[in-house]
């Protein structure tokens, strides 16, 4: 390599060069995501109950729609026989927004991956 740019001969161990990076770095994120995991079930049993406002904070909706959503069971929600308001436990809530965020149309590294050992040319796929 000179002047900073590539030839062609060594563009593809500069290309193995980079997807072993990235395999690292996806590797890292993975064990980074685990930790992140373990510590919200750990904090999950000591934290105690938020009101509807708390909860319509975290799920960016209004009071009426947080509603109608915990008493169709949509939600994790809690209320006794006798109790007139929801109660709501705040990790129960953030973990049911990332149990059900929609699915990114971005295509992960693997799939990047495969088209290219493919020789998929033409048309991007990366963004459907």
């Amino acid at each position: 390599m000179s002047n900073g740019t590539l030839t062609f001969d060594e563009l593809p161990g500069a290309v193995s060069s980079l997807v072993n990076l990235v395999r690292e770095l996806a590797n890292e994120v993975k064990e980074l995501r685990a930790q992140l995991t373990s510590e919200n079930h750990s904090r999950k049993s000591t934290t105690g109950f938020i009101g509807i406002n708390h909860a319509c904070e975290i799920l960016g909706l209004a009071k009426s729609t947080v509603y109608r959503l915990a008493q169709g069971g949509k939600i994790p929600a809690y209320k006794g026989p006798e109790e007139k308001s929801w109660r709501f436990i705040e990790a129960e809530l953030i973990d049911h927004i990332r149990e059900n965020k929609r699915q990114s149309s971005i295509l992960s590294f693997a799939e990047m991956e495969s088209e290219i050992s493919r020789g998929t040319r033409g048309k991007s796929t990366y963004l459907r």
